[in-house]
């Protein structure tokens, strides 16, 4: 373990030494004052089409190579305004860092997106919604709704608002109308409809719509197509339900 906390140490100690006798014997009055210095930065990308690599801190040091427009290099310290650099065929040489910018500062590291808890596959209790709303459409001669998955994840965000603030009512304090809900977040549509419930399991729900005119006119209608469920765990009711509908 202690070779490999001193070795590049010792290493780093070398270089800079070497780099030093090199510059007071090439140009006393030019390297006078400057300190080999840590540094942050790793690497840098070169700005310039083209750019010398010399063996000091300015230009009056010979050059030893060149880099180009893009390139990334390792950052092994500072001299002054001039990087130290290790170049891809294992030399060291300096560079300006006027013609380099900050590789991590503008290449940053991809973030990783968190999931989207609303959207996903149906799950088990809406699929069953979905098969029960399809069960009394097929027996009143009626073709099946088919879910959208954009529709769906409207309506699951719509189930967790109902219950986390705690009001039942189509209008959101948070989203407004179904309408202004569906437009927000990018839902085309034609013609529109929501059922919500309050209810302890899927099939309780299905039966009190039913149950209702009105919103067993939107179960049965013709005026739509699609469908989007939303279940969400509640307080007051056991869960709540959402059920929207759309024509496209």
């Amino acid at each position: 373990m202690k070779r490999r906390i001193y070795k590049p140490k010792i290493m780093m100690a070398s270089l800079v030494i070497i780099l030093l006798l090199s510059f007071f014997t090439t140009n006393v009055s030019t390297a006078k004052g400057l300190i080999f210095k840590w540094t942050n930065v790793k690497q840098v990308e070169v700005t310039a089409y083209r750019l010398n690599v010399r063996i000091g801190p300015s230009t009056s040091y010979r050059k030893i190579g060149a880099v180009s427009r893009g390139d990334v290099l390792d950052v092994l310290g500072t001299l002054g305004s001039w990087y130290v650099i290790h170049m891809k065929d294992g030399s060291v040489g300096l560079i300006s860092s006027t013609y380099t910018r900050v590789h991590s500062y503008y290449n940053p590291p991809p973030t990783t997106k968190e999931p989207d808890k609303y959207s996903g596959n149906l799950t088990p209790e809406e699929t069953l919604m979905i098969n029960l709303i399809n069960a009394e459409r097929k027996s009143a001669g009626l073709p099946g709704y088919k879910p959208d998955m954009e529709l769906m994840r409207v309506a699951r965000i719509k189930a967790e608002d109902l219950s986390t603030n705690k009001y039942f009512s189509h209008d959101s304090p948070i989203y407004g109308s179904p309408f202004k809900m569906l437009s927000d977040f990018s839902v085309d549509y034609k013609m529109a409809g929501e059922n919500i419930a309050g209810n302890s399991t899927v099939e309780s729900a299905q039966y009190s719509l039913m149950s209702s005119p009105s919103h067993k006119a939107n179960i049965l209608s013709t005026n739509f197509n699609y469908v989007g469920i939303g279940i969400y765990n509640d307080s007051r009711y056991g869960k709540v339900f959402v059920q929207m509908f759309i024509q496209k």
